[in-house]
């Protein structure tokens, strides 16, 4: 196009007029051409064409920036938006759904001595400590349905778990909702068995963060106790409530990056309870498409469900049972 100005205007003497200080009419060969010196650009007034080719050029580019600016501020699809959170808080399992045909591992390493007492730094704050590290497999049958085995060395227990994905938040829907049904068994899942019922609720806030409510229901918790369902000759609730136990999981992420957070649970419960305090923990989390890290600091060693709600020390002296560690979830394909 500016060859063919340049051509126009060297065949011909031109008449300019000038309409503004940034503005010149350009008549030649009876052709209008209109120059814009400040937006650097130029328009052919043809009569033989009712769209100049330059103007028609200018509309289309106006139109693909309007398109682009409308995809930019569009929501994203439901089926295609996933949330900034990811598969597990800190111990506490999010709805976040696996993708079909998907295998991912989950490792846990929790140290063992506390991290916020006088005798830790010698010890580089319990890292010298003995750790329990546990190992999982997670496999996306459907993009609703998964399955995934984990073990960890604490009583050599064994949990495998069977999860649907229910709900996807989204315009028309204000959360994520799955559940999940697993079955643990001590050393390596050949007695003392603890069924498992998760439910698990999440509510994205925009890019600021999420809210969770995870409540698990865990049958036979008790090991140690012959599992006892109802007795009529016991007194009310006295076998149920020493048997199994009720956690009411609660946690919060708050995003300081686009794929960085900073997360807290805390996991009170009521029936049986391993260990004297609930669960409180929080830690740093940072993700990527198919790798997530997570440093925790937890009250607690265990990470299986019916166990992650045993803590040492309540918020008044929580130090004396704070111990570092890190989560790793690595997806293949």
């Amino acid at each position: 196009m500016y060859v063919l100005l340049a051509l126009l205007l060297l065949t011909e003497e031109p008449i300019v007029t000038f309409t503004s200080p940034s503005e010149a009419v350009i008549q030649i060969h009876g052709k209008k051409i209109k120059v814009d010196t400040a937006r650097q650009i130029w328009t052919v007034d043809d009569p033989a064409s009712p769209t100049p080719l330059a103007a028609r050029q200018q509309e289309t580019t106006s139109q693909d920036i309007s398109q682009q600016q409308a995809q930019k501020g569009a929501e994203p699809k439901d089926e295609n938006e996933e949330p900034s959170y990811g598969y597990e808080l800190v111990n506490l399992p999010t709805p976040r759904r696996f993708e079909k045909n998907s295998l991912a591992i989950h490792f846990t390493h929790r140290f063992t001595q506390p991290f916020f007492t006088k005798d830790s730094p010698p010890d580089l704050f319990g890292l010298d400590s003995f750790s329990y590290s546990g190992f999982g497999l997670s496999y996306g049958i459907t993009d609703r349905l998964y399955a995934r085995a984990y073990r960890t060395p604490l009583e050599r227990n064994v949990e495998l778990l069977l999860g649907l994905n229910l709900l996807r938040q989204g315009k028309r829907i204000p959360l994520d909702a799955a559940a999940y049904f697993s079955v643990e068994g001590r050393d390596n899942f050949s007695e003392r068995y603890t069924a498992n019922i998760g439910f698990q609720l999440a509510h994205s806030i925009k890019q600021y963060g999420s809210i969770h409510f995870s409540p698990i229901i865990s049958l036979n918790s008790n090991v140690d106790e012959p599992a006892v369902i109802f007795s009529s000759s016991s007194p009310p609730n006295q076998g149920e409530a020493d048997n199994h136990t009720v956690a009411f999981g609660l946690g919060g992420q708050l995003n300081f990056r686009p794929t960085a957070s900073l997360i807290f649970e805390y996991i009170p419960r009521v029936g049986y309870k391993p260990q004297p305090d609930a669960t409180i923990s929080f830690g740093i989390q940072k993700r990527t498409y198919r790798h997530i890290f997570t440093l925790t600091f937890s009250n607690t060693q265990q990470t299986t469900s019916s166990r992650m709600n045993s803590g040492f020390g309540n918020f008044g002296d929580l130090r004396k049972g704070l111990t570092i560690g890190f989560n790793i979830y690595r997806r293949f394909f």
